[in-house]
């Protein structure tokens, strides 16, 4: 019997770097498939959950809502 993979979200990852002697940095976006966890049980470093979704923001742009994210009617 296969394991299930747990359910991702989407994100590009800012990889971007600064070479030795350059003054900018140089672009680089990766996509990466994180994966989701219940806030009791993830690792805050393999696995997002709602209470680690701010950190993970400061080096990724998501592709997709996370699900505990509410969407505002107009």
């Amino acid at each position: 019997m296969t394991k299930k993979n747990p359910k991702t979200v989407s994100a590009l990852a800012d990889s971007s770097y600064l070479a030795p002697g350059a003054r900018m940095f140089a672009p680089r976006f990766e996509e990466v498939e994180i994966p989701l966890a219940a806030a009791d049980s993830c690792t805050h470093e393999d696995t997002i959950c709602a209470d680690c979704a701010d950190q993970w923001r400061l080096d990724h742009l998501f592709c997709e809502r996370l699900p505990w994210e509410h969407r505002h009617r107009e």
